[in-house]
């Protein structure tokens, strides 16, 4: 019987991989040995798989040797891709990479392939000073995966700029070196250790030295008069001058380089010169350009269970292919789509987690994001702006290509469009988790973002057709603006905010510990200076509109000027900062009007204060004072709002001064343990009660004795327990129930009104008014009431039980 142990065999490798369970030994004809495999199902993700033979690449698992580790990676890629290898798998170790001189990438991608990393493997970046760099680089690549794996970025040991030494000595015009005391030089700088940095590179002034130019000589490998490239003496230091200069030569042919400077008027000792060290960096100073993964007009893209880190840009980049001249060479398939980032663990860069810079249909589905722009401790802030989690942004405005763009009834080709961002754990980023600059049909579902940042959660307000679905957001903030759909959220310590609202609805949200709050005011712009002769409208302000704006005009107050209709919408002609006229028609003629109308009536854009908000919890779990608290408060014009309950906290609901639009609407509201303040709001189906001492001064407010705040407010069908209400303003109160409250009203040229209402165990306290008819009580069933009023107070058909 021979014994013998398989490793001991010479065709056969049982080394680079270890067999597993119900592996069967396969001839590597790569390798010419056996090798231990899984057989191949058929549904098998790639039709053929190969473990990088890291000796044949010459490829170092050990954490040495870069280029030739980062070339062996690559070629291994290019030539299974070659052999019809579809699924590359590298084994555990460590991998240091080198970034490539022209292309500043590491490991560049093929279609049509798995880059499988193994448990265990890392790839780090060696430390570079390149404002941009590709740890995987996909440029037009299409149909490819890569998973597994560490990837670690050079943030900790970047190099963001040069120490350059001097020496007495000029160079003369044909770039040979000379002894001239008058001058200095530098050390001879080589492109090829800093390709990206020296790329646009700027010299700054040096302290001592009053000249304000300086000479650059280029060469090709040596410095002799045989090998200048060419040379300027035109330099500017920096930062005065902030652009950097060029090279005259590609790499090959222009790779070393010397300064040289004129002294003659601030003559240096040897002794002084050998203390220089100038500062030499790169126009692109902030380097926020070092991606682990740059995705470039990739389509049906993969990356998955990867840890990407320490990127001192992104840790996931992708956008269009590359520029184009003429716009019309652009095609759809050029921007990406199809992309998915799932199960990712992407922390620690410099500047995002994620940018989504022009693909479409992107899939960021359950990934860890989190302390982007933060140093290890999680509080040192060491990053480049934004410093956001997820970064949705185009900048379409900004490029050549023909953009899609609906809010603007632009067509084009798609950038930004379908992003599906769900079950994420998003935290501790120093700037903040979300925001959407530019896309459109962005749909946000079941993630956690957590931590307090001053970004938040937001998208600009022109982006249409944004979903955010069953988030939660734990001591941070979500943002709704423009048309944003919120249909369930949940905040811990966190807020909600309403900002630049155009038609955005909020539904079902519950917040314990934290703020609804904000203003939906935009296109309010209520009453103008009419000037009949030339049918000119001007308001005390600037209104943002431009000619054509779609404009309508209201009545809730004042009269509309005679020859204008309620009922017609106008747009905007021969507009300027604070004025305008308006036409029946787009382009169309002045209207033309016979008298100014009637102060008080409303002019502003036909779609002003649309913002809808329903089913939305406010709470804390108990209050120890009666200092106010509104963490319910919103400053709206003509919202509607259904369904709100608010406990331990007030309410502070009004629009803005001297108001003339549509009231406020809230159908059900329930404020527990609180106090609250209404102007200008139509108030029906409310509960205000409480059990514990009241709000000095009172608990409700409905209007004001303020001027400016004249709206008069309907309420109707509430109940009033155990509370002080009081009637500050124009107030209609009908079908309500009042228990165990004290009744009150400033004393002022308002006029309130109760009717058909049921007052229990109630005081009115109403004998400081003065005025004829200020309130009025009628047709209400008194059951134990207490009435300390004097004849400004009338009673009228009241049934005392």
């Amino acid at each position: 019987m021979i014994h013998a142990n398989l490793g001991d065999l010479d065709d056969i490798n049982v080394t680079t991989k270890l067999p597993a369970q119900n592996d069967v030994l396969t001839y590597d004809s790569a390798q010419s040995r056996w090798v231990p495999k899984q057989p191949v199902s058929s549904n098998s993700l790639s039709s053929a798989s190969y473990v990088i033979d890291l000796a044949k690449w010459s490829i170092k698992n050990d954490g040495t040797n870069s280029a030739a580790t980062t070339k062996g990676i690559n070629d291994s890629i290019a030539w299974a891709k070659s052999q019809g290898i579809t699924h590359c798998v590298l084994p555990k170790g460590t991998y240091a990479l080198k970034i490539d001189s022209t292309i500043y990438s590491c490991i560049t991608m093929q279609s049509n392939m798995h880059f499988e990393m193994l448990d265990g493997c890392i790839v780090q970046l060696e430390a570079n000073s390149s404002p941009w760099y590709s740890i995987f680089y996909l440029k037009g690549v299409s149909d490819a995966i890569i998973s597994g794996g560490t990837v670690i970025g050079d943030k900790k040991t970047h190099i963001y700029q040069l120490g350059v030494k001097f020496v007495r000595g000029g160079v003369n015009s044909d770039g040979s070196l000379n002894t001239n005391p008058n001058w200095i030089r530098s050390e001879i700088i080589d492109r090829y250790s800093n390709p990206g940095l020296l790329q646009l590179f700027r010299l700054w002034s040096i302290n001592g030295i009053t000249n304000t130019n300086y000479s650059f000589f280029q060469y090709k490998d040596t410095i002799s008069n045989s090998t200048l490239a060419g040379s300027r003496t035109n330099g500017q230091f920096a930062p005065a001058a902030p652009t950097g200069r060029g090279w005259f030569a590609d790499i090959a042919n222009a790779n070393k380089m010397i300064f040289a400077i004129d002294i003659t008027a601030s003559p240096l000792t040897d002794a002084q010169i050998a203390q220089i060290t100038a500062k030499v960096d790169a126009q692109n100073y902030t380097h926020e350009w070092g991606y682990g993964i740059n995705l470039l007009g990739a389509n049906h893209i993969l990356i998955e269970n990867m840890d990407i880190s320490n990127c001192t840009g992104d840790a996931i980049f992708t956008s269009w292919l590359e520029y184009k001249a003429n716009p019309a060479d652009y095609t759809q398939g050029q921007m990406g789509s199809y992309l998915t980032v799932h199960n990712c663990n992407l922390h620690h860069c410099r500047r995002q987690g994620i940018s989504v810079a022009g693909s479409t249909d992107v899939s960021i589905i359950n990934n860890k994001i989190h302390h982007i722009g933060l140093a290890d401790n999680g509080v040192t802030e060491d990053g480049t702006a934004p410093m956001f989690g997820i970064d949705l942004e185009s900048m379409w405005s900004e490029t050549n290509i023909p953009t899609w763009r609906p809010e603007l009834n632009q067509t084009g080709l798609e950038l930004n469009t379908r992003i599906y961002i769900a079950q994420n754990y998003i935290y501790t980023n120093s700037r903040g988790h979300f925001v959407n600059a530019d896309a459109v049909h962005v749909t946000l579902e079941n993630n956690k973002f957590e931590g307090y940042n001053v970004g938040g959660i937001s998208s600009y307000p022109n982006n249409m057709y944004i979903n955010y679905l069953n988030n939660t957001m734990i001591s941070c903030e979500l943002v709704v603006k423009g048309d944003n759909f919120v249909n369930g959220a949940i905040c811990n310590n966190g807020n909600i905010r309403i900002a630049d609202v155009t038609g955005a609805v909020i539904n079902d949200c519950k917040i314990n510990n934290g703020l609804f709050y904000g203003s939906s005011v935009y296109g309010y712009w209520g009453t103008p200076i009419v000037d009949v002769a030339t049918g000119t409208f001007t308001f005390a302000a600037a209104h943002g509109a431009g000619n054509g704006a779609k404009v309508a005009f209201e009545q809730w107050l004042g009269k509309v000027p005679s020859g204008i209709s309620v009922d017609k919408l106008y747009y905007t002609i021969n507009v300027k900062t604070n004025s305008f006229q308006v036409s029946e028609s787009l382009n169309g003629p002045v209207v033309k009007m016979t008298d100014a109308g009637i102060s008080g009536f409303n002019l502003s854009r036909f779609n002003y204060g649309r913002c809808y908000i329903s089913d939305v919890v406010v709470e804390r779990d108990w209050r120890g004072d009666n200092v106010l608290t509104p963490n319910f408060q919103l400053l709206l014009t003509g919202a509607v709002l259904r369904n709100i309950t608010v406990k331990n906290y007030e309410v502070d609901l009004r629009s803005p001064a001297n108001y003339v639009g549509r009231p406020n609407s809230i159908d059900g509201i329930a404020v527990i343990e609180g106090g609250a303040n209404f102007e200008s709001t139509n108030v029906t189906n409310g509960s205000f009660i409480r059990a514990k001492t009241g709000i000095l001064g009172g608990d409700i407010a409905l209007g004001s004795n303020d001027a400016r705040y004249t709206r008069k407010l309907f309420v109707d069908n509430c109940i009033f327990q155990n509370v002080g209400i009081n009637y500050n303003g124009n107030v209609t109160n009908n079908r309500s129930t009042i228990i165990n409250s004290s009744i009150g009203k400033a004393d002022s040229v308002n006029i309130s009104l109760i009717t058909n209402s049921y007052l229990e165990n109630t005081k009115l306290n109403l004998r400081w008014l003065t005025r004829d008819k200020s309130m009025t009580i009628a047709a209400c069933i008194f059951n134990n009431v207490t009435s300390d009023i004097n004849t400004s107070t009338r009673l009228i058909n009241n049934i005392t039980l």
